[in-house]
């Protein structure tokens, strides 16, 4: 099968285009290639691109570039991935675009199903999941929604942890924010098996457990990592507040955790819980860190 894939220097769409190489041709399309943000450069590659299956995971990610430009946020986000499903349903072309659980208001305590309305309140998840609508306007598309997403193939919030414990340094992570994490490795490899079958519509995509926040996640790090003896002790990880965040100038969910048994339903198995996901990780950044 031959897969194109969008985005192949980012966390995702690197470990998409390795671990799909294996039993696919990939046919890269990096942003110095493929940019979204450029209709022309777009129209052109498409115009000579023959796939089997278009992966699109790359997008603008930033919550403040977003909110700082949403008009650029919208022809990234949402006019680029309704021109490649346009481009795809024209010629049979199946697309699986990744979208975010930004686009929840994260006014719930509920675990978040496929049905519950999507109500952003961030340009980014605004555009996002205008990317979502046009993208499953056309038949026989696949969008998956993935939260919190950690992997070897580029630094993420688990491995800024890791490296600041390591170097000694002050701990903080904000505490009011719950979620659940995703592997690139498990989402690579259920990506793999979801190409296998005619799943359409929408799919959350996420490691399967109890809720967590950062600081949450931060815990566990540490305490895998003195458990692999890396550190002597777990060091104190001070709580912040999604309110306190200077930094944070665009708006963000409180509880966005969402439900993948419909996703487990679809590949006949279950899901690998998170933590058993991020210990493997941080076990795979302590063998490194020897």
């Amino acid at each position: 099968m031959r897969v194109a894939i969008t985005g192949t220097t980012g966390r995702v769409g690197a470990a998409l285009a390795a671990h799909l190489a294996h039993r696919h041709e990939v046919i890269p399309l990096p942003r110095s290639d493929f940019d979204l943000a450029d209709s022309a450069m777009i129209e052109n590659r498409l115009a000579a691109l023959e796939c089997d299956v278009f992966l699109n995971p790359a997008a603008i990610t930033s919550l403040e570039a977003c909110e700082d430009d949403p008009r650029l946020a919208m022809r990234v986000n949402s006019a680029a991935p309704g021109k490649i499903a346009l481009w795809a349903a024209a010629r049979g072309v199946r697309v699986i675009h990744f979208s975010t659980d930004y686009v929840f208001d994260g006014e719930t305590t509920v675990s978040l199903t496929e049905p519950v309305p999507a109500k952003p309140i961030s340009a980014y998840g605004r555009s996002k999941l205008a990317g979502e609508r046009a993208v499953l306007a056309h038949p026989g598309h696949l969008v998956l929604r993935v939260s919190w997403v950690f992997g070897m193939e580029k630094p993420s919030f688990v491995d800024q942890v890791f490296d600041s414990a390591l170097a000694g340094k002050p701990l903080a992570a904000v505490a009011d924010k719950l979620s659940l994490p995703t592997s690139t490795a498990d989402l690579s490899a259920w990506v793999a098996e979801l190409l296998e079958t005619r799943a359409e519509g929408l799919l959350h995509a996420c490691n399967p457990g109890t809720p967590v926040s950062w600081h949450g996640m931060a815990g566990f790090v540490l305490r895998e990592m003195v458990k692999r003896g890396v550190l002597p002790e777990v060091p104190p990880v001070a709580e912040q507040t999604l309110a306190g965040m200077a930094a944070f100038r665009a708006p963000r969910p409180r509880f966005t955790a969402m439900d993948a048994s419909r996703l487990a339903a679809t590949l006949g198995h279950p899901l690998r819980p998170w933590p058993e996901a991020l210990a493997e990780h941080v076990a795979l950044r302590c063998a490194a860190s020897r």
